[in-house]
C-alpha cells in the first residue's frame, strides 16, 4: 500500500473515532439527561439507593457485547407509568473487590402495561421489551461513558462480572 493510502485510511479511521465520540457526547448532554444525573447523583452511595428503596436484583449482569451491571431496583415504582428524573433501577459496575460504582439507570414497564405497537418513549428513544425478563426497559449511561450508544443495553467500557 502507498503512503498515500495508509495516510488516506488513518484519517479515515480518526475521523470515525472522533464521530463516535462526539456522538456520545452528544447523547449525555441531551435535554434531560444533565437533570438525571443530578438527580441520581445521590444514589452513587449505595446505602443512599437502598434508604429509598433500591434493592439488588438478580445477578450481575453481563453479555459478549459488554458489561451492564448489578441493577438495584425500587419495586414500588414498577407501574405504567415512566418519570425521567425516577428511574426504576439503578445500574452500579462491580469491580473486582465487590465495590460498586453507579454507571447507568434504567427504566422499567411491565410488558403488561405496554402495548407492543406503541411502547414507551423517553428521551425521543423508544423502549424495546426485555422478552426474558417481560418487561420494557431503556437503559440510559449517564455516570459511565457508552461507546456503544448512551441508550444500548451492553456497554463495553464496564467490565464483565466478577
Amino acid at each position: 500500500m502507498t503512503r498515500r493510502g495508509k495516510v488516506a485510511i488513518g484519517l479515515l479511521l480518526t475521523l470515525s473515532l472522533v464521530g463516535t465520540a462526539l456522538m456520545a457526547s452528544a447523547a449525555r448532554n441531551e435535554p434531560g439527561l444533565r437533570e438525571l444525573k443530578d438527580a441520581t447523583a445521590p444514589y452513587r452511595d449505595v446505602a443512599a439507593a437502598e434508604s429509598q428503596g433500591y434493592e439488588a436484583f438478580l445477578e450481575c449482569f453481563d453479555s459478549e457485547a459488554g458489561g451492564m451491571g448489578q441493577h438495584y431496583v425500587n419495586l414500588s415504582l414498577l407501574d405504567a407509568g415512566v418519570s425521567a428524573l425516577q428511574p426504576e433501577s439503578l445500574v452500579y459496575e462491580v469491580g473486582r473487590s465487590g465495590q460498586l460504582t453507579l454507571v447507568a439507570v434504567e427504566y422499567i414497564v411491565p410488558g403488561d402495561f405496554v402495548d407492543p405497537l406503541n411502547p414507551p418513549v423517553l428521551f425521543g428513544r423508544p423502549f424495546h421489551l426485555n422478552a426474558a425478563l417481560g418487561v420494557w426497559v431503556l437503559h440510559a449511561w449517564i455516570w459511565k461513558a457508552n461507546p456503544s450508544g448512551t441508550f444500548m443495553d451492553w456497554n463495553p467500557s464496564v467490565a464483565r462480572c466478577p
